[in-house]
This record gives structure tokens, sequence and C-alpha cells, in this order.
């Protein structure tokens, strides 16, 4: 989800908030998640995956190769995330 007045330049990942000009994932979409019915797992999970892709540091390959080797790596969050990475061409927001 982009933030209002944001310029999107890049692809936006799934359960993420991008706010800014040019946009930057600033966190994931808890609210948005939990009106969505998401379980406080799946929440956790995204953050997770959050983290992995913006805090620590890795580009996307390093982050999908750590993800890869995680237990949460078969929830259906990461899942999705994961495919959107892998599909994704033009870098992230």
């Amino acid at each position: 989800m982009a933030a209002a007045c944001s310029k999107v330049v890049q692809d936006v990942p799934p359960f993420v908030l991008a706010d800014g000009s040019p946009a930057e994932g600033r966190s994931i979409n808890k609210v948005g998640m939990e009106r969505a019915g998401f379980s406080s797992e799946a929440i956790a999970v995204a953050r997770m995956i959050f983290k992995l892709l913006y805090k620590e540091g890795f580009n996307r390959t390093q982050a999908l190769e750590k993800l890869a080797s995680r237990p949460e790596a078969d929830h259906r969050v990461a899942r999705e995330m994961i495919g959107f990475l892998e599909r994704n061409g033009r870098g992230l927001a």
C-alpha cells in the first residue's frame, strides 16, 4: 500500500506500507492485515520478512536465501512474498 502523495517508482511488496518521494518501505500494513482476518502468526511472519528486506541490510537475493532457510518459509504469507520477490524486476520501494 502506498501513502498519499508518494512517488512510487519501484514495486511495493504485499503487506508493506510505502511512503515518501520516492516511496520507501516503512512497515507492514498491520491494521489492514488484521481487518482482513490475518492471524497474529501471519502478521509476525510479514514483520519478519519486512525486517529481512529492509532492516537487515541484505539485498533481495540474500534476503530470499535467508527466508528460504527459515521454517516460516512454508507459511502462506511467506509464499506470497517469495513469489512476488521472484517475479519482481524493478526493485523494491
